[in-house]
């Protein structure tokens, strides 16, 4: 039981009124003097409390403001997170979803509750490279894969049990698999790395994910030393036999093991995943397994597909997220009937998961990111950022081609409930290379240019150039119309790690599928930190990370061909809309829908060019006025943390500052009514004796 301790517990004695042997009492001059003393006091103590709230107040107010728009689930953050770029980063998505602390990377199983909620957790780490740095599953849930709110940490670290989380699988147990467990129970499995092997965990929930409980005290699975890959479980129950099975990522093949408990599994074989299985090319280490299936929607054949994690560096491409189509043997053994594929062609679509929507379609989000780079030293312009993650956009899936030659179609849900008003113009060239559109718009923009030949009996031919220009980064996409392949080259000065430099700066070639087509459509969809694009009917989906802390982008458009282009323009708003700029007069664009709220500037447009000026705008000094800044015009949505970039500085500064000063004036008063006090019954000065307290160590006496 812990008591507060008495006077005497501590060594303090109430302060003796008994004068010393000897001692005289104060002349009356004397105690006028302390009487003023005193007086003085109460007037600086006064003083003491107003400087002191004032400047509590002052330091407090951005932690204020994160922790009212985190959306609850989280801790409040404290000053010093904020301070060293845990919780604030430039590199903020406006309509992504953005982790409010740390660093963010995989994301874990996907499911639909009770509530009408989808909900998933992802792997964080809120102290990254901070001292008690390690990971969590945090937990979000949205009702449309465009606007998520924060549900918070579910498992956490460091428990007692296991360390840190690592990737795993969380099921239900509406089969009453687990019969100790309720019905609506879900139940973990997941991999934490135990001085550094690799080892595999059960955790249950009885409250809808909200928190997890050990289901035992100690790992259920290991591997056997410290340099064998054996992690990210992942869990598919047989009904049938009722046997739950677990594929475990295990270096170049994924085990598979057999369980009638939950607890003692067996290992009943393998998918491997070698050079000698890939027709003499490997693809590294394989991570995050994952298994769905999915009908034929013309043909209504059912085929299984295993998705998993791994590196395409033998096939002049990055980490990424990939795909077999086959079937599952009699063990429940997966196997591959198609070389892999992968989901996006991009350099940043990892850590990916999945949700079975129906017998023909599946959601997949992702991590954007990839760990050539993302872990490495990466500045905005207030120094290293430590708040670094998002998540893609959602990806609905179906198969699509032949039996034998199946691929993955994909399409992105749009935040279309987000767009602001269209900007349209069109343009056209002659033979020889020539600019279609270069216009300055925000960062956050969905851009649909549409070519076409200027001969409308011809395909579309040579190369167009879509150039994404930024004051610290660009991203260039070059599309062969003739083979319906492009490259993709970006550049950025927030990273300066070589290696980091290098593979983030990787010339990566993809194909689109549909050469010399009669039109060509690029969907293009920028935010802060990113860019993802697709050539509409190709089904192919391309994701990349971009570092960058310029809230504007230039657009640009060329070609070398006889083509012409059709664009459509919108702004994509986190919350309120952006405020429009003044068009330069050389850009003649069209206003579709609602007025106002155009934030589109340019220096012109290619030769033909067929538009009319749109109805409002904003001056061009504004914009410049933001963009110099470094801050949103738009108000945080729920659920986010406020981006308070440098401005937190100042009143830290001056709260501490006012803090200190209120400190110091409390030492002189404490001085000055000890002197008082000793005057006015005549007791010496004596130095005070350091009092012991039991219960508190030295430094925090």
């Amino acid at each position: 039981m812990n008591t507060m301790p008495s006077n005497t517990d501590t060594g303090r004695k109430p302060l003796d009124t008994n004068l010393p042997a000897g001692a005289a009492i104060a002349a009356p001059a004397t105690m006028a003097g302390t009487a003023r003393a005193l007086a003085i006091r109460r007037i600086i103590a006064s003083v003491l409390c107003l400087m002191t709230a004032l400047g509590m107040g002052i330091a407090s107010a951005p932690r204020a403001v994160a922790s009212e728009s985190n959306g609850g689930g989280e801790a409040t953050m404290t000053q010093n997170t904020v301070a060293s770029g845990l919780t604030s980063s430039q590199f903020d998505q406006f309509y992504h979803y953005n982790t409010p602390q740390g660093f963010l990377n995989d994301i874990q199983s996907i499911w639909k509750g009770d509530d009408g909620y989808y909900h998933f957790m992802y792997i964080q780490n809120p102290m990254y490279k901070h001292d008690g740095d390690g990971t969590v599953w945090y937990h979000v849930k949205t009702k449309d894969f465009v606007h998520y709110t924060d549900v918070g940490v579910s498992i956490p670290k460091f428990n007692g049990v296991w360390f840190s989380m690592a990737t795993g699988t969380i099921i239900d147990n509406r089969q009453g698999f687990f019969a100790d467990l309720p019905e609506d129970a879900l139940v973990a499995y997941f991999t934490s790395y135990i001085e550094g092997v690799q080892k595999q965990f059960v955790a249950y929930s009885t409250d809808g994910g909200m928190s997890f409980e050990p289901y035992r005290d100690s790992a259920i699975m290991s591997a056997p030393n410290d340099h064998t890959d054996f992690r990210d479980p992942y869990m598919l129950y047989d009904s049938e036999s009722r046997t739950m099975m677990m594929y475990l990522a295990e270096g170049d093949k994924i085990g598979t093991y057999a369980s009638k408990d939950g607890i003692t599994f067996a290992y009943v074989g393998a998918t491997i995943l070698n050079a000698g299985a890939l027709n003499g090319k490997d693809l590294g280490s394989i991570e995050c397994p994952n298994i769905k299936t999915l009908k034929d929607p013309i043909t209504g054949e059912e085929k299984t597909l295993l998705f998993f994690g791994a590196n395409g560096y033998q096939y002049g491409s990055t980490t990424g997220t990939y795909y077999m189509v086959g079937h599952l043997d009699a063990d429940h053994v997966f196997v591959g009937e198609q070389q892999p594929k992968r989901v996006d062609d991009g350099s940043d679509y990892y850590g990916a998961n999945f949700i079975q929507d129906s017998e023909t379609q599946i959601t997949s989000l992702a991590w954007m990111g990839n760990w050539g780079y993302s872990a490495k030293d990466i500045s905005d312009d207030n120094g290293i950022t430590y708040k670094l993650g998002s998540i893609s956009l959602a990806r609905r899936l179906t198969l699509s081609g032949v039996s034998g030659d199946y691929t993955l179609a994909s399409t992105f849900v749009e935040p279309t409930a987000l767009f602001d008003t269209a900007l349209t113009g069109n343009a056209s060239s002659a033979a020889g290379s020539q600019e279609l559109l270069n216009i300055t718009r925000p960062s956050w923009q969905k851009a649909e240019l549409t070519f076409t030949n200027t001969d409308e009996d011809t395909s579309v031919d040579g190369h167009i150039t879509v150039n994404l220009v930024q004051a610290d980064s660009s991203a260039t996409i070059v599309y062969d119309a003739d083979t319906a392949t492009y490259t993709v080259t970006r550049s950025t000065s927030r990273l300066t790690d070589g290696d980091g430099v290098y593979e983030y700066t990787k010339v990566i070639a993809a194909s689109a599928g549909n050469a010399s087509p009669r039109s060509l459509t690029m969907q293009i969809l920028q935010d802060q930190s990113s860019v993802e694009f697709t050539v509409q009917g190709s089904g192919r989906t391309y994701t990349m990370l971009r570092l960058s802390t310029d809230k504007q982008s230039t657009i640009q458009v060329s070609t070398d061909g006889h083509n012409a282009l059709a664009y459509t323009l919108n702004t994509i708003n986190g919350a309120d809309a952006q405020p429009s700029p003044t068009p330069d007069p050389g850009t003649s664009p069209t206003q579709t829908g609602s007025a106002g709220n155009i934030a589109g500037q340019g220096d012109g447009t290619g030769s033909s060019a067929s538009d009319t000026t749109p109805s409002s705008g904003t001056s061009d000094a504004k914009q410049a006025t933001v963009r110099a800044a470094g801050q949103k015009t738009h108000s945080t949505p729920a659920g986010r943390l406020s981006d308070t970039g440098s401005g937190i500085v100042w009143p830290l500064a001056i709260g501490s500052l006012l803090m200190a000063a209120g400190i110091m004036i409390l030492c002189a008063a404490r001085q000055l009514s000890r002197s008082g006090v000793r005057a006015l019954h005549g007791i010496p000065h004596a130095k005070p004796q350091l009092q012991g307290h039991p219960h508190l160590r030295p430094s925090e006496r």
